[in-house]
């Protein structure tokens, strides 16, 4: 009768440590059980750097080679937004009614900024290819120096050709100093 009293008191015991370890308040909830994980719930992507785009503003001539017409891109962000520029200036319009401004061929060689001065330098083709007058030059000129300045922080732009100074591109227009931007020759809409 005495063993029955004590594995009795035994039992009652061990069911009253069970129930209060059940009641610690400092356990965590909602534990996933030993051996399985818990699984994250896949979160779109709505912002990754191939996602974003910059929009740039590129000038090309209209056909009767009097004003600049701006042409708006959407291309990728990238660390190089003043050199993108460039290059699709480079590589032309594709509107029926714009011509591009830039001789055949003519390649960027370097682009830096200091002092809120854009130096852009061009192989010798900016010269040697380039057949227009007085007009082509100073929409050449225009195209270049309006594109760059579309950027805030580029307030001139200093044209070189083979990484040096030049006094004029086709003899109409002085490129020795670095140029401000023309509104003068962007057509109104």
């Amino acid at each position: 009768m005495k063993n029955n009293l004590r594995l009795l008191i035994m039992a009652f015991l061990l069911t009253v440590t069970v129930m209060a370890a059940g009641c610690d308040s400092s356990a965590p909830v909602n534990q996933p059980a030993a051996g399985t994980q818990e699984k994250t719930p896949v979160q779109p992507e709505t912002n990754t750097a191939a996602s974003r785009t910059m929009q740039l503003v590129i000038y090309h001539a209209t056909k009767d080679a009097m004003l600049l017409v701006p042409e708006v891109h959407k291309v990728p962000v990238n660390s190089q937004p003043a050199r993108t520029a460039i290059e699709l200036l480079q590589a032309g319009t594709k509107d029926p009614a714009l011509v591009s401004v830039m001789p055949a061929g003519t390649k960027m060689k370097n682009l830096t900024v200091k002092d809120h001065v854009a130096y852009v330098d061009f192989d010798d083709k900016l010269i040697k290819k380039n057949v227009g007058g007085s007009a082509s030059e100073t929409l050449l000129v225009g195209a270049i120096v309006n594109t760059l300045t579309e950027f805030p922080d580029i307030h001139k732009v200093q044209i070189l050709v083979e990484g040096k100074k030049i006094n004029t591109i086709t003899g109409h227009m002085d490129t020795s100093e670095p140029l401000s931007r023309s509104e003068k020759i962007i057509k109104k809409p």
